[in-house]
């Protein structure tokens, strides 16, 4: 049996451990939780050390989260699961609220790298760990890559509360089309359209090369005189959503929101300040996104931005794996009550 739960975050991960921390605390026996504390030393040959205070025979969560720079971050969290483990805690939960290198998942062009699955064998069979949490992971395959199985649970539910409340509300959803970015967006969110009972439509592209633009070839699906809503599981550069809400301006919609879990909010070719100026310009009237990955200032996202937080799910996920109970009602939306 743990003595108390410590919680520790790798650097620009402590945001969201915070909020887990706040939304935790209620959800443990008194007293069993406590934030724990790490030193990231960084020597003069740019080797890294990482130090943590006593964590045997603790119930031990280790948070993190992708921030630049990503390899970084990556060795500091094995420097830190390092540290811990040779601490001998009683057990360890590793949470993603956004893992890094997941959209790294296949092998689709010869001799390329495949840094989801190498990174999960590396925590599994090499660290041992053996818990690992993850909030909308790129394709839920992923998890498999884990051993046992990584838990996986989803935002989703969170979103369509948001939506009911703040968009849909006192509005005639007939006016309203849920608009699939690509047919994987469909495959993977088409449970939405039952469970905000909306009407579909998906935009058909060609990907000719993975370097390349997608080529929109067409939108299908009524989507004339319709507020349509985007929807897709990450928001990286933002192009994919800003030349979709074109097309569909085109075409005659009234309106586009856009919904994704994932707000990464990164181009190679832009500073943060810049694409953010850039998704404000747009045509898109709201971007609708979660706190998985760290906003906050120094970037003001602009009046177009909404962040839902994701802490109160996590710390429930989290509360549940500690006390050994059942995460299948996570997975419900009647259920986001129990969390939001």
């Amino acid at each position: 049996m743990f003595t108390s739960v410590k919680v520790f975050a790798t650097t620009g991960s402590e945001a969201i451990a915070n909020k887990i921390c706040d939304n935790l605390g209620s959800r443990l026996p008194d007293g069993k939780l406590i934030l724990g504390h790490k030193k990231v030393t960084r020597f003069s040959n740019d080797n890294i050390e990482v130090q943590v205070d006593n964590v045997r025979d603790h119930f031990v969560v280790v948070v993190h989260t992708q921030a630049p720079p990503v390899d970084k971050g990556l060795i500091e969290l094995f420097a830190l699961l390092d540290a811990i483990i040779n601490a001998r805690p009683a057990n360890l939960l590793l949470v993603f609220p956004y893992m890094p290198c997941s959209r790294s998942d296949r092998k689709n062009k010869p001799r390329i790298s495949t840094m989801s699955c190498r990174l999960a064998s590396i925590l599994s069979n090499n660290f041992g760990v053996k818990r690992v949490l993850l909030v909308d992971p790129h394709d839920s395959h992923i998890k498999h890559y884990f051993t046992p199985v990584a838990d996986e649970i989803s935002a989703t539910y969170l979103l369509i509360d948001y939506l009911e409340s703040n968009v849909f509300e006192g509005q005639n959803k007939e006016d309203f089309v849920l608009v699939f970015c690509d047919v994987g967006s469909a495959k993977k969110y088409n449970s939405l359209a039952h469970l905000l009972r909306l009407s579909t439509a998906y935009v058909d592209k060609d990907r000719p090369d993975d370097t390349e633009k997608p080529e929109i070839n067409r939108i299908v699906g009524r989507v004339k005189d319709k507020n349509c809503l985007l929807i897709d599981d990450e928001i990286l550069t933002g192009e994919t959503g800003m030349n979709n809400a074109d097309i569909l301006i085109e075409q005659g919609a009234k309106s586009v929101f856009m919904a994704a879990i994932h707000g990464i909010l990164a181009d190679k070719k832009l500073n943060k300040e810049q694409l953010i100026f850039k998704l404000n310009k747009s045509c898109i009237e709201r971007f609708i996104i979660t706190d998985s990955v760290l906003q906050q200032e120094p970037y003001n996202l602009g009046n177009k931005f909404t962040v839902i937080s994701v802490a109160s799910l996590l710390a429930e996920a989290i509360s549940r794996t500690i006390l050994g109970k059942s995460l299948t009602e996570l997975h419900k939306l009647d259920n986001v009550k129990i969390y939001h």
